[in-house]
């Protein structure tokens, strides 16, 4: 209450935020520019289109270097916030909620220190606030929370949630990065280590947990050594709390420093493979093994439903190579049906020929539509995460997923096989059944030997152990 009894507290209601949850990039309002007079002489002078804005004392403007306007306090309680001050009802908004939180705060003997910064965010319904401590880079608020209420996933540790609030604090320092006079040279030092070992992780492993590419990292090694240079400029501070924000969302991701970390990228540690099931097992026999080797690549691009886009762009680059191909050759078997019109044949297997045929092509032209626009430079890790969370199922994995990868080569063996039997039909009608019978025969023998050098899995069940060739143990040393 004020001298004459009026209350003073704002209206609505205060909410506790995260620096993910401002809303930067949803914002959508319009400018509206029309003709002006530009006033003669000097452009600082009374009347002027030019003459500054007025901003209570203690506040100044700032420019972030995408181009938003926010403003800082430099008081006890530090704030930053990006409500348009310049407007009588926003500053007064502003104004009134600073002095309603740092009521709360006496009131809970929450010291102000030089490194604790209030953001306050003006809403229809009322207030959102988040706080940050520059010192332990952190992010707090007024009142316990459960870290659901605030979007933040579930932890293993104390320690794993200070990743998670690490991540916050250089998230609000990415999107207000003018104001503070900028970061120590031993912050760029430290980020460079972690993209040189990252780096190094990359050429060296196969397996390396960390998101950049080797051409990334070198970038921005680079980067990261013209902003050694200038680490107080804004504009560099916004691109080190860029980089230091994706390194603590990455090992918040792999639970670094963790009793359980992840210590190679297709190593799962949240997550249990489902079982095998029938699905799998009559997806295996359509596909002639096919659909496993794409579930099991899937499964590895998507372990813990973490996506590294670094891994997918090659997988699903060569899938498309591969749908292309099959196009083009289901295409080619399917007009050699034209000769079907002119022999007689079996209209049954002609007809199932034709038709496996047709689908095949058709499939290849859909996954092709599908999927080139995941393939692209224009895509991200988000739109592969989204499509293979949207298609992944809790219990059957990626095993339909796989299937439909698979079909467009394996209906074209399928119809190259009904073409086949129905060419030793016609053999048979013209030279009789024993030389139709001794084709298919040598044609089968030759199958099932190249299936049997290719095969992953070894075919030993029924061969004796004295006949199998064992390896000399000493040419394995």
């Amino acid at each position: 209450m004020d001298s004459k009894g009026h209350n003073t507290f704002p209206e609505g209601s205060l909410r506790p935020i995260t620096s993910l949850d401002t809303g930067r990039y949803d914002r959508r309002s319009f400018a509206n520019p029309q003709s002006t007079t530009i006033a003669a002489g000097y452009p600082y002078v009374q009347g002027s289109m030019y003459l500054p804005h007025y901003l209570p004392p203690q506040w100044s403007s700032y420019t972030h270097p995408e181009g938003q306007l926010y403003f800082y306090r430099d008081s006890a309680l530090k704030i930053t916030t990006d409500a348009y001050l310049y407007s009588p009802e926003n500053l007064a908004k502003v104004l009134s909620w600073a002095k309603y939180i740092e009521a709360i705060l006496e009131e809970k003997s929450i010291p102000f220190s030089n490194s604790i910064e209030l953001y306050i965010l003006i809403e229809e319904a009322g207030c959102a606030y988040y706080f940050i401590d520059h010192a332990s880079k952190s992010q707090f608020w007024l009142e316990s929370l459960q870290n659901d209420q605030l979007g933040i996933p579930d932890v293993d540790s104390p320690s794993h949630l200070n990743l998670y609030l690490e991540h916050l604090y250089w998230v609000h320092i990415e999107h207000f990065p003018m104001h503070f006079g900028g970061l120590p040279v031993q912050v760029v030092d430290s980020l460079l280590y972690v993209f040189t070992h990252g780096l190094t992780d990359q050429i060296t492993s196969q397996t390396s947990t960390f998101y950049y590419t080797q051409t990334e990292c070198e970038q921005f090694i680079k980067v990261l050594k013209l902003a050694r240079q200038n680490s107080a400029d804004g504009h560099q501070v916004c691109v080190i709390a860029r980089l230091w924000r994706s390194v603590c969302d990455n090992r918040f991701q792999t639970h670094y420093g963790q009793e359980t970390s992840r210590l190679g990228r297709n190593q799962a540690i949240l997550y249990d493979s489902p079982l095998s099931s029938r699905i799998s097992a009559v997806a295996r026999c359509l596909t002639f093994n096919a659909s496993d080797v794409y579930s099991a690549k899937l499964n590895d691009l998507f372990v813990d439903h973490l996506v590294y886009f670094s891994q997918w762009q090659p997988f699903i680059r060569r899938c498309l190579q591969g749908w292309k191909r099959s196009f083009w050759t289901a295409l080619a078997i399917l007009l050699l049906h034209v000769f079907m019109f002119k022999i007689e044949c079996s209209p049954n297997l002609a007809i199932a020929s034709g038709f496996l045929t047709s689908t095949s092509l058709l499939l290849s032209a859909i996954l092709v539509h599908r999927y080139e626009r995941l393939e692209g430079d224009d895509a991200c890790a988000n739109d592969v995460y989204e499509h293979l969370e949207a298609v992944h199922s809790s219990r059957y994995d990626f095993q339909f997923l796989a299937l439909s990868f698979a079909l467009p080569s394996a209906l074209q063996l399928w119809a190259l096989l009904s073409l086949g039997v129905n060419v030793i039909v016609v053999l048979g009608d013209v030279f009789g059944l024993r030389w139709a019978v001794a084709c298919g025969l040598s044609v089968a023998l030759v199958l099932l030997y190249i299936l049997r050098i290719t095969a992953q899995s070894t075919w030993n069940i029924t061969v004796p152990n004295m006949l199998r060739w064992k390896k000399d143990e000493e040419s394995m040393v």
